[in-house]
């Protein structure tokens, strides 16, 4: 996994299938967004569990945002991590790319420490 530093408040401008643009830069990859501008390149999965949830989990977020992916979502996200994020008191929002996309950069408008991971495909 590559890690890109970047100094601005990120913003998702768009998520398209196989690709998403930060800050107007383009990547074919599923990507996580740090609410400080880090950004991890992420080998693409069809599956969010727990052992990645508690990766996230390590810089202390306030919401975890996971994007499904386009099309109904091909990502399952397993049950362990609702509980998770529950136990942990982190805000944890599910839901298709795109408008995770829209939640994540509501959450960074706002001042919170957000985390976005988010497929490209279906």
């Amino acid at each position: 996994m590559a890690i890109v530093k970047n100094p601005k408040v990120p913003e998702i401008n768009s998520v398209k299938f196989g690709e998403i643009e930060i800050n107007g830069k383009t990547y074919y990859s599923d990507m996580i967004v740090w609410w400080d501008g880090r950004l991890d390149f992420i080998s693409k999965r069809h599956i969010f569990n727990q052992s990645e949830l508690s990766r996230l989990l390590k810089r202390k977020p306030y919401a975890v945002v996971i994007g499904t992916g386009h099309t109904g979502g091909s990502v399952r996200v397993t049950e362990g991590v609702v509980q998770k994020a529950k136990e942990r008191g982190v805000k944890l929002f599910i839901d298709q790319s795109p408008d995770a996309m829209d939640i994540f950069n509501g959450l960074i408008a706002t001042g919170k420490k957000a985390v976005a991971f988010i497929h490209v495909t279906c």
